[in-house]
């Protein structure tokens, strides 16, 4: 890593604790520009929270299919390092409170009826994930977001 970064292998060290630290920085990288790219997509004041739900689904989902490595790796850090870390437990929680409050302004506009939004936001992540772990399957994005989609709204979106 040192040699590709171009610096000493000391001079690494000044940045980072152990191999370790730097694996879960590299994530935490890749984590953070999957956030900011849902916060720069994602408009609640223009889109209803349905687009806006459609919005995260696809992200998520281009996301995972353009860094498959990256979204494996992600997905494969233990979770005692994931739940101890501050900084990840703030974009975890970052991630669950744009999508629980995309659902709660549905709710408040009848568009959507939860009643655990809170429950939910962390199931539409978790759905994209899943689904990518199964290496068997071969779905293209457009396929995998439409469904997952449709899936949530049938529980979500109130029968009249």
């Amino acid at each position: 890593v040192a040699e590709a970064a171009g610096v000493g292998k000391g001079t690494l060290y000044t940045y980072f604790k152990s191999k370790d630290d730097l694996y879960l920085s590299v994530l935490y990288d890749g984590f953070c520009q999957l956030i900011d790219q849902l916060y720069r997509k994602v408009d609640q004041n223009q889109q209803s929270p349905l687009e806006n739900l459609d919005t995260v689904v696809r992200e998520i989902v281009r996301f995972a299919c353009q860094n498959p490595y990256l979204y494996e790796l992600m997905r494969s850090v233990p979770w005692n390092q994931v739940t101890n870390n501050a900084l990840w437990n703030s974009k975890r929680t970052e991630l669950r409170e744009l999508i629980e409050s995309i659902i709660r302004r549905g709710i408040a506009q009848g568009e959507l009826a939860d009643p655990h939004p809170e429950l939910t936001a962390r199931f539409i992540p978790h759905l994209v994930r899943s689904v990518m772990m199964d290496h068997e399957l071969s779905l293209n994005p457009e396929t995998l977001s439409a469904h997952i989609l449709r899936f949530t709204c049938a529980a979500l979106v109130p029968k009249r």
